[in-house]
């Protein structure tokens, strides 16, 4: 497995989060409207404990898996956007799940595709994974078209968290060329 300590794309640059990430990860964990399609829909608590144990266990699954979720950085500000990476499926796989959360003021601005293409690359290619999935909640339209645009396929539906989602997948082989 060949471990990245950066991945970067035109706009962006993903890195492991670190303890100065958190304020900017706290808001958009914390914010009721990003989180509603993750999981069971629940936003973090206001408080940042909350979210530091949030970032020690993505910073601990980094650490034991060679890969995790990143901090999505713009790389013109400098600015934390959310985070973005690949993590075992709930956090006990064997599949590998990418995830992705950005805050409301950068949705719709295509960060959630490139960081997403950079993963999906980086996934099948240097770590050289067969597949990856995703899982949508069935209204989030936004994301589904994001995991069309970098090459999953939709496979059906799956409880995850008490919740029914839709289920998605990219493969190696099956995916549209990138670049």
């Amino acid at each position: 497995m060949i471990e990245a300590t950066r991945l970067e794309t035109e706009r962006l640059v993903l890195r492991p989060p670190s303890v100065a990430d958190l304020g900017p990860l706290h808001e958009v964990w914390g914010d009721r409207d990003v989180m509603r399609w993750v999981g069971a829909g629940d936003a973090f608590s206001r408080d940042v404990d909350e979210s530091g144990r949030r970032l020690e266990r993505l910073l601990a699954h980094q650490e034991e898996h060679g890969f995790g979720v990143w901090a999505v950085v713009e790389r013109e500000s400098g600015s934390v956007l959310g985070d973005a990476g690949l993590v075992l499926f709930g956090f006990r796989g064997p599949e590998v799940e990418l995830a992705y959360r950005l805050g409301k003021a950068h949705w719709g601005l295509g960060y959630a595709t490139e960081a997403a293409a950079a993963w999906v690359e980086h996934g099948l290619d240097a770590l050289a994974l067969p597949s990856i999935v995703a899982v949508t909640h069935p209204a989030n339209e936004a994301s589904e078209r994001v995991l069309d645009k970098v090459g999953f396929r939709y496979e059906g539906a799956r409880v995850h968290l008490g919740v029914r989602m839709r289920q998605f997948r990219a493969a190696r082989d099956g995916r549209p060329p990138t670049g």
